[in-house]
C-alpha cells in the first residue's frame, strides 16, 4: 500500500501517534533538564579546582588565556557531550523514522489493527447487552402487565369480599334480631301455656262436676219419662233449650269457654257464627271473637302450628244435651191422645215462668198439632235430628284437626258450613 499524505495525516491523527509523540517530548524534557543540571554542576567543579584559580597567575596573553580557557572548557564539556548522547540518538533516530515514509505507515499500521477489533468487540457486547436489556424491558413489561391484571382480580375479590362481608353482618344482625323475637314469643307462650293448663285443670274439674250432674239428670229423667207430661216436656224444651242464634231448639249444645261467660248454643249454629268471621285473604280470624249474648271475648286463635289443645273455643254441655235428649225422647212417644183437653186444666205454655203458679188455658187442637211435628217422623223432629247428627260430625272434625289446622283447611271448613246453611 503506497504511503500517501492523506496516510500520513491519518497516522499522525492516530491515538498511538499523539501517545508516542508525547513520550518523546517529555523524554526531551528531561534530557534538557538533565544537561542543565550537568552544566552548572561543572561550572561548580571549575569554579573550585585549582586549575581556574591559576590563570590569572601566568601572566600570558589574552589570547593565550582565551586558548587555554577555550581547551578547558572543551575537555570540560567533553562528558556533556557523551551523556548527552543518548538523548540525541534517540532524537536523531525518532527524526529519521518521522523523515521515512515507509516507517510512518509500519508504525501506524500496528496501533490501529487492534483498535478496530477492540471497537468491533466492544461494539458487538454492546448489541448483545441491549438486545439483553431489551428482552428483559419486553419481560419486565409482560410481568408488570400480570401483576396489574392479577392486581385487579385481587381488587375485585376484595370488594366482592367486602360486600358479602356487609350482607353477612346484614345477616346476622337479622337472625340476632329474630333470635330476641323468638325468645320473646317463646316466653310469651310459655306463660300462656301455663295459664292454659291452669285453665285445663279447672275445665277437667268443672267437666267432671258436669258429668255427676249429667248423670244424676239422666236418672232423673228416665223417673220422669213414664210420669212427665208430653205436653209439659215440649214447653220445657222450648223455653229452657232454645238456642239464641237460630231460636230452635237446641241440637248438640256446645258452650263458650269465656272465662265468664258459659252460654250454650248449638253445636251448628256457633260454627257457622264462629267461622263467618274468618277472613278468606289469610284463612284466620282478625280480631277475637265476642259472645253473641254478653260479649266476653274468647280466646285468640293463633296461626302457629301445632296449636295447643287448649285452645279450642268450645266445650260439650254435656247436662243440657241429657235433658234435651230426655224432652226429646218424651215428645217423640207422645200419643194423640196425651194432649189435654179443655177442662183438664192448663199447663205452662212458652214464655211462662217456671214455678210463678201462673196457668194459662191452652186450647188443645194448638198442642195436639205442636206434638204431632215432635212425633217421629215429624217435621220438627226430622230437623233436629239432622241438626244433631252434623252439629257433632262437624265438631268432632275440628276438634280433631284443630292444632294441625292451616289457613286453606279453615278456609274449606268455612266454605261447607257456608253451603249447609
Amino acid at each position: 500500500m503506497p504511503v500517501t499524505r492523506r496516510t500520513r495525516l491519518k497516522a499522525v491523527k492516530s491515538p498511538a501517534t499523539r501517545a508516542k509523540k508525547a513520550a518523546v517530548s517529555s523524554t526531551s524534557r528531561e534530557t534538557r533538564a538533565s544537561s542543565k543540571a550537568l552544566v552548572v554542576a561543572e561550572k561548580t567543579t571549575n569554579a573550585n579546582s585549582p586549575a581556574s584559580v591559576s590563570l590569572p597567575a601566568t601572566g600570558s596573553s589574552s589570547r593565550g588565556r582565551r586558548a587555554l580557557s577555550a581547551g578547558t572548557v572543551s575537555k570540560q564539556s567533553t562528558p556533556r557531550a557523551s551523556r548527552s548522547t543518548p538523548s540525541g540518538s534517540a532524537r536523531s533516530t525518532s527524526s529519521k523514522r518521522k523523515a521515512e515514509p515507509g516507517n510512518e505507515n509500519v508504525e501506524a499500521s500496528p496501533s490501529r489493527t487492534p483498535k478496530r477489533r477492540r471497537t468491533t468487540i466492544a461494539e458487538d457486547e454492546l448489541q448483545a447487552r441491549a438486545k439483553r436489556l431489551k428482552e428483559a424491558e419486553k419481560d419486565l413489561r409482560l410481568r408488570q402487565a400480570e401483576v396489574k391484571k392479577r392486581e385487579a382480580a385481587a381488587n375485585k375479590k376484595h370488594k366482592t369480599l367486602d360486600q358479602t362481608e356487609q350482607t353477612l353482618s346484614r345477616e346476622h344482625g337479622d337472625v340476632l334480631e329474630r333470635r330476641r323475637t323468638l325468645i320473646v314469643k317463646t316466653r310469651a307462650l310459655d306463660a300462656q301455656m301455663k295459664t292454659l293448663q291452669l285453665q285445663q285443670k279447672t275445665l277437667d274439674a268443672r267437666e267432671r262436676s258436669l258429668n255427676r250432674q249429667a248423670e244424676r239428670q239422666s236418672a232423673a229423667g228416665m223417673s220422669l219419662n213414664g210420669t212427665l207430661n208430653p205436653a209439659r216436656a215440649l214447653d220445657m224444651l222450648e223455653e229452657h233449650y232454645t238456642c239464641s242464634l237460630c231460636y230452635e231448639t237446641m241440637a248438640c249444645p256446645y258452650t263458650l269457654t269465656a272465662g265468664q261467660c258459659g252460654h250454650s248454643f248449638c253445636a251448628l249454629c256457633l260454627m257457622q257464627w264462629c267461622f263467618a268471621a274468618v277472613h278468606r285473604g289469610c284463612g284466620y280470624w282478625h280480631d277475637s271473637l265476642e259472645c253473641p249474648l254478653c260479649r266476653a271475648e274468647l280466646p285468640y286463635a293463633s296461626d302457629v302450628t301445632p296449636r295447643s289443645v287448649f285452645s279450642f273455643p268450645f266445650t260439650p254441655n254435656r247436662l243440657a244435651d241429657g235433658m234435651i235428649k230426655t224432652l226429646v225422647a218424651v215428645v217423640k212417644d207422645a200419643k194423640p191422645d196425651d194432649a189435654p183437653t179443655a177442662g183438664q186444666g192448663a199447663c205452662p205454655t212458652a214464655g211462662a215462668g217456671v214455678g210463678t203458679g201462673e196457668d194459662k188455658s191452652i186450647d188443645p187442637s194448638a198442642v195436639s198439632d205442636r206434638l204431632a211435628l215432635w212425633r217421629e217422623g215429624g217435621a220438627m223432629y226430622n230437623d233436629w235430628v239432622e241438626r244433631d247428627t252434623r252439629g257433632r260430625k262437624e265438631i268432632t272434625r275440628l276438634a280433631t284437626g284443630w292444632s294441625t289446622f292451616q289457613a286453606e283447611d279453615f278456609i274449606e271448613f268455612k266454605d261447607r258450613l257456608t253451603e249447609a246453611a
